[in-house]
């Protein structure tokens, strides 16, 4: 009966580890898919609210007004400098929500997948993955599917990859193929 206890604590444990894992595992590949948006974002949105409050600070220099002064937008409207610079405020957060989700949505997508991965690693190995830094047997579903299946760059087998290619001399050559020997599947097919 003690057994049966030990055993299934193990085993919530190990669960409980690889559910953690997984959501964070997931996590960094949907961030990375999402930061060239997120970026993009904050680049229009930083430059033209940057814009109307520098218009607006010349306009007071000036001795103006800026809410007498208004904007034709593509609805027809006119809008005042700071009605713009909500407006666009506004939207961006409305678009940082959508870019949010999709990243929630993508992580909630590959959990099963990392799940049954860490599962498989823990199975395979006998538990030792347990032991040993997950850095050395942690395989990230998220690096597979940007092309790397051994892992990312901290990964054992990468580590020894590049152990090889220094001892070779080959460390910082980028060739063809010591591009298909890091990174197989973008050596193969470079736009994908």
């Amino acid at each position: 009966m003690a057994t049966l206890r030990i055993a299934a604590m193990t085993i919530a444990v190990i669960f409980g580890t690889l559910t953690a894992a997984a959501a964070a595992s997931a996590n960094a590949f949907c961030d990375a898919q999402v930061a060239s948006y997120r970026g993009e974002l904050e680049a229009k949105v930083g430059s033209a609210v940057a814009e109307i409050d520098n218009g607006v600070a010349e306009i007071r220099k000036g001795g103006g007004d800026p809410e007498k002064i208004a904007v034709k937008v593509q609805d027809g409207t006119f809008k005042t400098l700071p009605e713009l610079r909500n407006l666009l405020l506004t939207q961006k957060e409305a678009v940082s929500k959508e870019i949010d989700a999709a990243a929630a949505n993508c992580t909630k997508d590959l959990k099963p997948f990392q799940d049954a991965t860490d599962a498989a690693v823990t199975v395979a190995t006998g538990g030792l993955n347990k032991l040993l830094p997950p850095r050395m047997t942690h395989i990230e579903i998220g690096e597979v599917l940007s092309g790397k299946p051994f892992g990312g760059d901290g990964a054992l087998v990468p580590h020894f990859r590049e152990q090889v290619l220094a001892a070779i001399g080959l460390k910082n050559d980028r060739g063809f193929v010591t591009t298909l020997i890091r990174d197989p599947l973008h050596a193969i097919f470079p736009n994908w």
